[in-house]
């Protein structure tokens, strides 16, 4: 590591490297051609920021680019690198779909050494001529995986055509696996694998499974917004059902943002801004628009839609309990989501039933016997009679009286009348 790194490193109390930041210094280093993994939480973008920005030479031109799968995503990574960046005087600039053009086409003149971007905007610049990577040294993908997917892949594809240079390193970074066929095949190399997955890592995040009705999760939201001291960010499998709950959190005045496609880049970045600085309780949001998002001590992950596969509940768990932090994954569903989970994920996930807010819930074991009938009365309060079941024979006695005593009523008020009519006229008898 750079002796400048190393002293602001010693200056703030940092000791120690992740397994990850370990295993990559060196290979990044001597300018090999990686496939790194490792989980969600471990420090990825520092591994690649420390051992790549002391090889860039100032004012010499874009040198390192670095894709990722959002435009959340790229400006995390642009805050992380611009940070140590400045310690070497490199300049960085962000290349992000729903941001201004003209802007980023201003700074591009400047020629900054370290460009951080996602696919569509940078494969959008390269068609228009106003992109040039022939100065590159190195290309890092961050959650690779998602970047070689479907359309993305071929943006990739179109970025890898403007640079076609078998000396350029290329990096893939991730916590899921990238068939080692499609890279090749693309980049026209091979790539040293790193897996750092299996390392142990301290960690103290907790998985729990909040058996709850579907019509009575947005209510659990409501509870869990009274909490102090609480925040977390809310997953959902469609943006359909994000708007729905967004709409009854804020007829129930709970503080809250949202991250969906589709919104600008100026209201994505102002719901990111206010729930890092506590303003919001909950930050709604799907896969796609939170890939890879860190916030620094987030309390929890709440998967308000289960996830559809195993992959997808790791990178959603990886935004709590960060670089050993504490942290708790909270999921809903019924009982027949949660044996679904257990055989989606390898993790100890603990159910919970009844109980208001985080700390007053009551643990409760279920088995796989526990029918859906009886999981439902765990979890809905329903009000208990009062009256002991003797009383009811009583119940039963007083509707037949009833029944009975207004039956004589109108036969007697009938009698009355037909009496009434039958002495209609006649004289009446002093």
């Amino acid at each position: 590591m750079d002796s400048r790194f190393e002293e602001r490193l010693t200056s703030v109390g940092f000791t120690t490297l992740t397994p990850i930041q370990s295993a990559v210094a060196e290979p990044l280093a001597n300018g090999q051609s990686i496939d790194a993994l490792a989980p969600t939480g471990t420090g990825k973008t520092l591994a690649f920021t420390w051992p790549l920005l002391p090889k860039l030479v100032p004012e010499d031109g874009e040198q390192l680019l670095i894709l990722a799968p959002s435009q959340e995503l790229a400006m995390q990574t642009t805050r992380v690198v611009r940070d140590w960046a400045n310690v070497l005087s490199l300049k960085v600039l962000s290349l992000t779909g729903g941001a201004n053009i003209k802007h980023q086409l201003d700074r591009l003149k400047k020629h900054p050494e370290i460009l951080i971007g996602t696919p569509g905007r940078v494969s959008e610049l390269i068609n228009n001529g106003k992109l040039k990577l022939k100065r590159l040294r190195t290309l890092i993908l961050d959650e690779a995986d998602e970047l070689l997917r479907d359309d993305t892949a071929n943006q990739i594809d179109i970025i890898w055509d403007a640079i076609d240079d078998d000396d350029v390193q290329v990096a893939l970074f991730g916590a899921t696996e990238v068939d080692p066929s499609t890279a090749s095949g693309l980049f026209n190399r091979e790539f040293l694998r790193i897996d750092q997955r299996q390392v142990a890592i301290p960690t103290e995040i907790k998985h729990e499974f909040w058996l709850t009705a579907r019509d009575q999760r947005q209510k659990r939201l409501r509870q869990l917004a009274a909490e102090k001291r609480f925040q977390a960010i809310v997953f959902f499998n469609t943006t359909k059902q994000l708007k729905i709950t967004a709409s009854f959190l804020a007829h129930e005045h709970v503080a809250m943002a949202t991250l969906a496609r589709g919104d600008s880049s100026t209201t994505r970045a102002k719901s990111l801004t206010n729930f890092r600085q506590g303003k919001a309780k909950f930050l709604l949001t799907t896969d796609a628009a939170a890939r890879g998002l860190d916030i620094p001590d987030l309390p929890a992950v709440i998967n308000f839609d289960l996830p559809r596969d195993g992959e997808t509940y790791t990178h959603r768990a990886g935004r709590t309990g960060r670089m050993g932090k504490v942290g708790t994954v909270i999921s809903f569903g019924n009982d027949h989501d949660f044996r679904d989970l257990k055989k989606m994920v390898a993790v100890d996930i603990q159910a919970i039933s009844g109980g208001k807010g985080l700390p007053k819930a009551e643990k409760v074991p279920v088995t796989e016997k526990t029918s859906h009938k009886n999981q439902n009365e765990t979890h809905v309060a329903r009000p208990k009679s009062k009256s002991p079941k003797v009383d009811q024979p009583r119940k039963k006695k007083v509707a037949a009286t009833d029944s009975v005593s207004r039956q004589e009523r109108f036969a007697k008020e009938k009698r009355a009348k037909r009496k009434h009519r039958k002495n209609k006229g006649k004289p009446k008898h002093n």
